[in-house]
């Protein structure tokens, strides 16, 4: 059977971790206890960075829909290839072919023995159980005036479905624009946790609003004084902010409701796995002039790390 994958037991480690913020930490015991935990808890999103495609008729992809019973599945047809990924192949493993699964604990060890044994399995046991790793953290990086992205993997198979997988680091207001492109998968940094290496996005010039569309901006400062005595209030705003933050979490406000103070400025942090269909349209959208300037340096930082194939073209909306 023709099987190509992309990711690792430790692809949904660093998945669930950067939740906490901690995602570049790796300690192969403390990971498979963390993915028996993931598993028997139901946090299923970090499994959905692994991605899975094998050679099938579209017939085959057919059959396969047809035989699943269940809505939350996902499985597509593109290229020649059944696309799915991990998650989804856990949830249907009575329909997937039995040749796939040989590849599938070769590949993920940790994690599919302990979806085999129901998570019902010893730590003595799955201490001893093979660990897979990513080869390294990341691919390639780039910078923007508000960011970085990085390229963390890729599964190219000249397909509409082939998949990447991305790290960004950006201000809030960046990731929620980002987070209306729905088809994907994102495991985000989450403040109920971690007040881990918080930080701020603070612009050097605050451009002035266009005047022709009611959502963007023009590339013209604000005139002075105001331009320095705004960029002045606004870091003293988020000083404050974060000020107060700090003394409500020292006498044990909850995270959940002290984060509630910091500002759009702060920068958050997440895991973006995105087949090419979708990740084209992210690009002709975001890199498009009435796109919000910081956004649209990701979106070329993307074309620049990954290309643009016009894959979104086909579709009307």
């Amino acid at each position: 059977m023709e099987v190509f994958l992309m990711g690792s037991d430790q692809r949904s480690v660093r998945c669930a971790r950067v939740s906490f913020g901690k995602d570049e930490k790796t300690d192969p015991e403390r990971d498979k206890k963390l993915i028996r935990f993931l598993f028997k808890h139901r946090h299923a999103s970090p499994f959905e960075h692994n991605i899975i495609a094998f050679k099938a008729e579209k017939r085959e992809w057919l059959e396969l829909v047809q035989s699943i019973d269940n809505p939350t599945i996902q499985i597509y047809y593109s290229g020649g290839f059944v696309w799915t990924n991990l998650r989804n192949a856990i949830n249907a493993m009575e329909f997937l072919p039995k040749d796939l699964f040989e590849k599938l604990k070769e590949h993920f060890p940790t994690t599919w023995t302990v979806v085999e044994t129901g998570g019902d399995i010893d730590d003595t046991e799955l201490i001893n159980t093979p660990y897979s790793t990513d080869r390294v953290f990341l691919q390639e990086k780039k910078e923007t005036s508000s960011g970085w992205i990085g390229l963390v993997d890729k599964l190219e198979l000249g397909t509409e479905m082939d998949y990447y997988t991305f790290i960004v680091e950006c201000p809030l207001f960046v990731a929620r624009q980002w987070h209306r492109h729905r088809f994907g998968s994102y495991n985000e940094v989450s403040r109920r946790y971690t007040a881990y290496d918080i930080r701020f996005y603070i612009p050097e010039v605050l451009r002035k609003q266009a005047k022709s569309n009611k959502q963007a901006s023009i590339d013209e400062p604000v005139e002075e004084p105001f331009q320095s005595e705004f960029l002045k209030e606004i870091k003293r705003l988020i000083d404050e902010s974060y000020t107060l933050y700090e003394k409500m979490t020292e006498k044990e406000v909850a995270k959940e409701l002290a984060r509630g103070i910091l500002p759009q400025f702060m920068k958050t942090r997440y895991y973006w796995t995105v087949p090419r269909v979708s990740l084209d349209n992210f690009i002709t959208l975001r890199t498009h002039e009435g796109a919000q300037k910081e956004i649209r340096e990701f979106a070329q930082a993307i074309k620049e790390l990954v290309g643009y194939k016009g894959t979104d073209r086909k579709n009307r909306l």
